[in-house]
């Protein structure tokens, strides 16, 4: 009797006291906590393969980029930037001889050859006569010769102090100098007298006048014929001598006045 009753209680005090020992709670914990170290342990090989695996990939773009870099974009400049760089490039004093030697040898070779003559006034034999002076007629080519030269006069106008007036509308053709040839800077003489005669006694002094002076030529090697005007106005000076001074022909008053 004694005996039942101790197995008895200690089953009682099995199951009430200590229900966990003989449930499967215990056992289910166990497994619980398994799962969650299992689970973490797991999350925590995958974070890592995760990072190594992007780490590997930055490693091998950084390894791509160094070995071949990519081309970076150009930033497009401005106008304003572009024009400033062009200005700055042309500025250079190479550039700038590169541009002006060029020229310079076209102008120096276009002076040499170039057909050009010119007449210059010499001093007057008669103060009161502008008409006795003679002119100069030089060849300024220093390489090649004039030939055919033939020189006209004209009278244009001309007014006296007695009241005597000349007015000529025209070249005369028959107030001409001609001469054959003229060398390299070689010059000649020529002369322009009056339409009348008697300047400075009974015609009276010369108050004004204008004189005209066309060359007509050809030079050597050249293909055209030339031609130069060379106008000139009467101007009398301190000591009362009348003396020719170059005008242009814009210059040269018209024969008939300007119409109001």
């Amino acid at each position: 009797m004694s005996s039942g009753q101790d197995s008895n209680q200690d089953e009682f005090f099995t199951i009430r006291v200590f229900p966990a020992l003989t449930s499967h709670n215990l056992k289910d914990r166990f497994q619980e906590r398994y799962r969650i170290r299992m689970f973490a342990s797991q999350m925590d090989r995958r974070e890592r393969r995760r990072r190594t695996r992007e780490r590997k990939k930055l490693e091998e773009k950084l390894r791509k980029e160094a070995l071949h870099p990519e081309p970076q974009p150009q930033v497009p400049e401005s106008r304003l930037l572009r024009f400033s760089g062009a200005m700055k490039r042309a500025l250079k004093p190479k550039v700038i001889w590169s541009v002006i030697a060029p020229l310079l040898a076209l102008l120096g070779g276009w002076a040499q050859v170039r057909p050009h003559i010119s007449v210059e006034p010499n001093i007057s034999l008669n103060p009161v006569n502008p008409y006795s002076v003679q002119f100069t007629v030089k060849n300024e080519n220093r390489l090649f010769e004039a030939r055919d030269i033939n020189c006209v006069c004209w009278p244009r106008k001309m007014e006296s102090g007695n009241g005597f007036s000349v007015l000529s509308l025209g070249p005369l053709p028959h107030l001409n100098h001609q001469m054959k040839i003229l060398t390299p800077g070689a010059s000649s003489t020529v002369d322009c007298p009056p339409v009348i005669g008697g300047l400075g006694t009974y015609s009276g002094q010369v108050l004004y006048a204008e004189l005209e002076i066309e060359v007509f030529y050809s030079q050597s090697w050249w293909p055209f014929a030339q031609s130069e005007r060379f106008p000139f106005l009467s101007k009398r000076d301190v000591q009362g001598a009348v003396r020719w001074i170059h005008i242009t022909p814009e210059e040269e008053k018209p024969f008939l006045p300007p119409k109001s």
